[in-house]
């Protein structure tokens, strides 16, 4: 995978992920910082600081980047959630 596939994020204690752009770009605030114009350092070198967020909350973070960037599109039904009753 190129580099310019990629976007690194960073945790509060400087961990770095290193996942597929697309995946990023679930975020739609991890997308205004990529692709706003001007010479912003998120833009030239695709990596994103979170101060605010731990290690493990940015893991589960990527984790749901992933995980709706495979089932964004699919059906409600084929996920088993058509037949989920709220309760009141």
């Amino acid at each position: 995978m190129k580099k310019e596939d990629t976007v690194k994020l960073i945790s509060a204690e400087g961990f770095e992920f290193v996942i597929d752009k697309k995946a990023a770009m679930v975020s739609q605030t991890i997308r205004n910082m990529l692709t706003s114009p001007g010479s912003f350092a998120e833009t030239e070198h695709g990596e994103v600081t979170f101060p605010e967020i731990s290690t493990t909350i940015l893991e589960k973070i990527c984790q749901y980047f992933y995980w709706s960037l495979q089932y964004a599109s699919c059906n409600v039904e084929l996920l088993g959630l058509a037949d989920c009753q709220h309760e009141h």
